[in-house]
């Protein structure tokens, strides 16, 4: 038996307390670590893996990093133990990667260089979203058996518990939030890592009809093209590239009325993201309301370019053309041709109707 039972029961014994206080899981997986002789412990949902997404021990710093370099968690060998690990809760790698699969695939070939050995992963999720403890032996080391999967999996009950726990309070945590932007007038929408919605407040609700609809759990746009453009913004929310993503909001037309704009945030609180299962809200302006002038609204309702939006923005906030022509970089000239375009598509014929125009329709 390569588990000292007695020393993995006292490193659980704060799991429950952990529920509270995240900022406990590192401890908590080194102790384990420690007592079940595994080279590495790590806590990780399976959709949605990013880095900084994942609890882990310090042993395994230099092999995840090496995981997201070479991009395996957008090809993870071990999704293969999915059906076993639903069925029964734990999974030993050994069952579903033959010896064969260990010493020829790129996956394990590119694990043994920092000298990770097989696996046995429990869940302890709750509902359909699936949640993995996974210990890794080391690679010259004999891996876990069923004697040590049956004791992992007596530890289910307490993981489970206290995720049950962090869920609970979660779903108090995004009540409030969704209050909050009630108050604020805000209209939210929030989603989970799957991209499906878990939350709408009301005053979201009242914007939701054909242009733009909850449908089999996922918010979708009369548009197709306005869809995919919503859902890859929603899907980067658990992607390190999220920050590299445009920050503008996605426009949704809409018949007989001024645009909305949807701008996608990230739900973030450090340790939590793990266990979390929201992770991101949809922000929705309505450009029919009251409010400040934006871009792209301009963009939208007058069918400018982004240019001659800007440029109409800072004629509105009292600007010179001379001084915007400055900033932009551009000739006086080239600022009076987008001067010229921008009278045209509003229908306007001197700055002072443009001025008085804009400030008179806030988007």
């Amino acid at each position: 038996m390569l588990v000292n039972i007695e020393r993995l029961d006292r490193a659980l014994d704060t799991v429950l307390e952990a529920a509270v206080d995240t900022s406990l899981w590192p401890k908590i997986i080194e102790d384990v670590r420690q007592a079940t002789s595994a080279f590495g412990v790590n806590i990780l949902p399976m959709t949605g893996i990013f880095p900084g997404g994942m609890i882990s021990t310090e042993s395994l710093g230099p092999a995840l990093e090496g995981y997201f370099d070479g991009g395996w968690n957008h090809n993870e060998w071990r999704v293969r133990g999915l059906p076993r690990l639903r069925r029964s809760g734990s999974v030993l790698e050994q069952t579903y990667s033959s010896r064969d699969d260990f010493e020829n695939r790129d996956y394990y070939r590119a694990q043994s260089k920092y000298g990770i050995g097989r696996t046995c992963i429990v869940d302890f999720g709750v509902d359909d979203n699936i949640l993995c403890f996974t210990l890794h032996r080391r690679l010259d080391e004999e891996p876990f058996g069923e004697a040590e999967e049956k004791v992992f999996q007596a530890m289910r009950e307490r993981l489970t518990a206290a995720n049950r726990i962090m869920q609970a309070l979660e779903c108090s945590r995004i009540d409030g939030m969704a209050d909050a932007f009630e108050i604020g007038r805000m209209p939210a929408i929030f989603f989970d890592r799957k991209g499906k919605v878990t939350r709408v407040n009301a005053v979201a609700q009242q914007l939701l009809g054909s242009d733009l609809q909850v449908s089999n759990g996922r918010l979708v746009c009369r548009s197709p093209v306005e869809t995919a453009r919503l859902q890859r913004r929603m899907e980067a929310v658990t992607s390190a590239l999220w920050l590299s993503r445009p920050s503008d909001p996605i426009a949704v037309t809409r018949q007989d009325k001024h645009p909305l704009g949807i701008r996608v945030q990230r739900l973030g609180s450090g340790l939590g993201d793990v266990f979390a299962d929201t992770v991101g809200v949809c922000l929705i302006e309505d450009f029919n309301q009251a409010g400040d002038l934006d871009k792209l609204a301009l963009v939208s309702n007058f069918k400018l370019t982004n240019r001659q939006a800007e440029i109409a923005l800072l004629l509105t906030n009292g600007r010179s053309l001379q001084s915007i022509a400055e900033e932009k970089g551009i000739s006086y000239e080239t600022a009076k041709t987008h001067l010229r375009a921008i009278f045209d598509r509003t229908g306007t014929r001197r700055q002072s109707e443009l001025v008085a125009l804009l400030s008179r329709r806030r988007f």
